[in-house]
């Protein structure tokens, strides 16, 4: 019977470790979540406030109270054991971008994992765009952010609350515009507005759970789920 040779003897070579995914290809998922809006309860229930209402929204699914972190008022949820802090500043609209900012540095969050969610008066009432990154779009709570983040690639939620009209022309005015966003809706608008409000909440949690790209596709769809042109 021939002996073994002494190759069979050897040891086995260790496997190499498996190396990590880079960052740049893992689908990125919020790790903080904003909706903007103003301080106070004068403002609580008006049109400027719906990106807040979201926030509100998921607090109260998830049976969390915001508390006051430094320029905000936040709270952790688990999403299917994936954490995420829910934010509103409390600053004013326009100068959001400091406490969030400060926000996102204290998690550690880069600006693709920050989400943000804010009114937008040119959709109609109710609809919901998201996109990835992109300019302020005129919107000075973005001016803000963007200056503050020191870059436009954070995601962005808008929540159409439209415009006032005069006999069907879309008025531009700043002074009527500004009593506009800082009224509350009618009857009619406000149930538009907090079924939206429930979307964005789930394409959050989708968001969360999946990554953005998902969300995205619940965003950006009609009431029927049909993509929106």
């Amino acid at each position: 019977m021939p002996l073994p040779s002494f190759a069979a003897f050897r040891r086995a070579a260790p496997k190499p470790p498996e190396q990590p995914t880079p960052a740049d290809e893992v689908e990125p998922r919020p790790l903080l979540v904003v909706g903007l809006g103003n301080p106070g309860v004068a403002y609580s229930g008006t049109r400027h406030n719906v990106g807040a209402w979201c926030i509100a929204a998921l607090a109260r699914k998830y049976r969390v109270e915001l508390k006051r972190e430094g320029h905000v008022d936040c709270a952790t949820i688990s999403v299917d054991h994936r954490r995420v802090t829910i934010a509103r500043p409390r600053s004013f609209m326009n100068d959001s971008g400091g406490p969030v900012a400060r926000e996102a540095r204290r998690l550690h969050a880069a600006p693709t994992q920050v989400l943000v969610i804010y009114d937008e008066l040119d959709l109609p009432v109710g609809r919901t765009r998201m996109r990835l990154q992109g300019s302020s779009g005129g919107n000075n709570g973005m001016k803000s952010l963007i200056a503050a983040l020191g870059s436009e690639q954070f995601a962005r939620i808008r929540i159409g609350i439209d415009r006032p009209y005069d006999a069907g022309a879309p008025v531009r005015d700043p002074e009527r515009v500004a009593k506009w966003v800082l009224s509350k809706p009618n009857a009619a608008d406000r149930a538009l507005l907090e079924a939206a409000v429930e979307r964005v909440a789930a394409a959050v949690e989708l968001a969360v759970r999946e990554g953005y790209e998902p969300a995205m596709r619940l965003v950006n769809a009609d009431e029927t789920g049909k993509p929106l042109a």
